[in-house]
Formats: C-alpha cells, structure tokens, sequence
C-alpha cells in the first residue's frame, strides 16, 4: 500500500511540474502576454515563421505546410507561453490574424524566436 502511495505522489509531483513548465507564465527576460497584446501582439520575423498544431516543432498545421507561408503583415495573438523541451523551447498559443483582420487560426502554435512580439 505505500508503494502505491508513494508512486501516486510521484505521479502527480511530476504532472504539476509538467503543468508549471506549460502554464503560461513568462519566462525569465520574456514579456508577458498582457504586454505583448497591448502592445498590438506578434508579427512574424520573415515569411518563414511556422504555424503549428502544438508546441512541437514539426507539427504544423495542415493548412500552413509546403509552400503556404504566413506574410510579415499576419499578427499572432498570444494567450499563454508553453515552455517545452523540444528545439526552440519557448512557443506560444494564441490565434493567427489575417491582414485583413480575420482570425484564421484558433489556439495555434508559434515558435516565440520566430515572430516579434509587443512593440
């Protein structure tokens, strides 16, 4: 029975660390989402900026993969960070805003190196 016990505090121990490393607080030296939608949210570095399906690198959208690229004048609007351990490590989930002011994509992924945010 305190095995069990013991595993099953382990358990949780480890989701909540999970669930820290992806609550959606800044990380150190980053702004905070509040900052970076007042100052009028993310605009991607150059037309390479990926658009993903999760907090994973090589999990793209199906509509944003080969040759459909997100343009300089698309804006990101972030809701949370999600740190990962994956390459790139700090992504964030927010909705993908057209030029023309559309939201196109809900609850997608960006790379945060990839895009410029809150200024």
């Amino acid at each position: 029975m305190a095995k069990h016990l013991v595993t099953l505090c382990l358990a949780l121990l480890l989701a909540d660390a999970a669930w820290a490393a992806s609550s959606g607080d800044a990380p150190d030296g980053l702004p905070s989402i509040a900052t970076i939608v007042k100052g009028g949210g993310c605009a991607p570095k150059d037309n390479m900026a990926r658009i993903l399906a999760t907090a994973n690198p090589l999990d793209f959208v199906p509509n944003w993969t080969k040759n459909n690229y997100v343009g300089t004048s698309w804006t990101f609007m972030p809701k949370r960070y999600v740190v990962s351990d994956l390459d790139g490590g700090i992504f964030l989930q927010g909705d993908l805003i057209s030029p023309r002011g559309g939201t196109t994509d809900k609850n997608v992924f960006v790379l945060f190196n990839e895009w410029k945010c809150g200024s």
